[in-house]
């Protein structure tokens, strides 16, 4: 274990514990923030994707608890991915990697503890979902972790602002700047002055990905929200004609889904590759919870009839499902080809395939609704609903979608556009529009929105026959 000498040195200076005890040099931002940690009581972080943050939380807690008599540190997180599978893994691999500190610490699924002392010397892994999650805290040196902190909800911080009151009370927030409003957004603006802030733009960060920030800046262009967000590490500007903005799309992929025993639905869509540059995209939805989306180039239509195939027994199999689940194909252009070939499996083998429920659908075609243009920009319509946090009269409701993270997908869907028509409905942009309007932004030639699309499909009610 480190000398009690070495302890009164590193207690000020993070910096230098990370270099020398974990053997890793932080960049210049790292190690502003750090230092930031052991110079204020209250340390906020925005920045865009990949600049590191879960490596500086993760030191952070190790540095903390290594140079503290008998700390506490709850460190907690929208969800159990980004808490336990991110920020818990990562604190777990600096320990992995350094014997000493593995012989003194005892890492578990929720706690890291002090040998001999596991409820007074410790860390603990809290999901940002009840309001009591960071109650309780107790101590003469306690350090709140809090990890993608603008889709934390606000009551979770009110019990911190009553610790940090407490000399020797720490506070580490960090994410990106999705979110318009709450605790994590006022930290940058209106209480600006209790917190030491800092921003990490991606761009000058070594360990981003300069072909990610290409991508983005040629996709979406460097006056969008997305850049903003997910590279500058800027808050939104939210366009008046977006028709679903970041911070709702951003919010749904920071939210942990319903524990059921089973699932009350599952949907499948597929957006189907017309030519060029777009791809086929396979989605499934349990409950409000959509799934990784799986992306294909180039398949052809009997592959990507089998893939739905083998995804919708895959489901039933894994979940124990029996009902119908309606599988929602677009029906344009190649999507056709994909209806048939279902129909067939379908009539070939009618008891095995009793669960399968097709549902051709065509963006863009024209209806009859009071609000809405054309089929596209209902499904948008109906997307967007489902987003919102509180119904029309403003009352909060319970979640209705979770999205993947997914890059494209944020982007395509928080960048669309809308304009009323001469009767005063609402048309989002088709798809080829929004494409045309993508290729003057960058040089990919108008980027399909075919992961959004496939979120329209997921999420559009049918009719299953009984």
């Amino acid at each position: 274990m480190i000398s009690s000498d070495a302890i009164l040195y590193y207690a000020d200076r993070p910096v230098y514990f990370v270099e020398d005890i974990l053997h890793v040099t932080p960049d210049a931002e790292q190690a502003a923030v750090l230092q930031s940690v052991a110079d204020n009581s209250m340390t906020s972080v925005r920045s865009g994707h990949g600049v590191g943050k879960s490596a500086v939380e993760a030191w952070t807690a190790i540095w903390f608890m290594a140079t503290r008599p008998f700390p506490k540190i709850p460190c907690t997180a929208p969800t159990q991915h980004q808490l336990f599978d991110i920020l818990w893994a990562e604190i777990s691999k600096w320990l992995r990697h350094n014997p000493a500190l593995e012989q003194e610490f005892v890492w578990t699924r929720e706690k890291i503890y002090l040998k001999g002392y596991p409820e007074e010397w410790f860390a603990v892994a809290r999901t940002a979902t009840k309001p009591d999650a960071l109650q309780g805290f107790h101590a003469d040196n306690v350090l709140y972790i809090i990890d993608e902190a603008s889709g934390v909800s606000d009551r979770i911080f009110e019990p911190v602002l009553g610790a940090l009151s407490t000399p020797g009370a720490k506070l580490l927030m960090c994410g990106n700047p999705t979110q318009l409003s709450g605790f994590f957004y006022d930290s940058h603006h209106k209480n600006r002055a209790s917190y030491a802030s800092h921003h990490i733009d991606g761009r000058k960060s070594s360990r981003v990905d300069k072909a990610f920030v290409e991508k983005i800046i040629n996709m979406y262009g460097l006056d969008s929200d997305v850049f903003r967000v997910r590279v500058a590490g800027e808050f939104p500007k939210q366009d008046n004609d977006v028709f679903i903005p970041l911070y709702l799309v951003a919010k749904a992929t920071m939210t942990e889904p319903v524990k059921r025993k089973k699932p009350d639905s599952i949907h499948i869509g597929c957006d189907v590759a017309r030519f060029g540059n777009d791809k086929t995209i396979i989605g499934y939805k349990v409950d409000e919870r959509v799934f990784p989306l799986k992306k294909r180039n180039g398949q052809d239509l009997m592959k990507t009839a089998d893939d739905i195939i083998i995804l919708g027994e895959s489901l039933i199999e894994q979940y124990g499902y029996t009902e119908k689940i309606p599988v929602k194909v677009d029906d344009g252009g190649l999507g056709g080809g994909v209806v048939d070939r279902l129909r067939q499996i379908k009539k070939h083998d009618p008891e095995r395939f009793r669960w399968l429920e097709i549902f051709p659908v065509n963006f863009g075609a024209r209806i009859k609704h009071k609000h809405y243009h054309d089929s596209t920009s209902y499904m948008m319509g109906i997307v967007k609903k489902l987003l919102m946090p509180h119904d029309e009269d403003g009352t909060e409701k319970p979640v209705e979608l979770i999205l993947p993270d997914d890059d494209d997908l944020i982007g395509q869907l928080s960048t669309r556009k809308y304009e009323l028509t001469s009767n005063s409905k609402i048309k989002v942009e088709s798809k080829e529009e929004y494409k045309k309007r993508v290729s003057g932004i960058g040089n990919l030639g108008g980027a399909s929105p075919d992961e959004a699309d496939c979120i329209l499909l997921l999420c559009l009610p049918v009719r299953i026959k009984k």
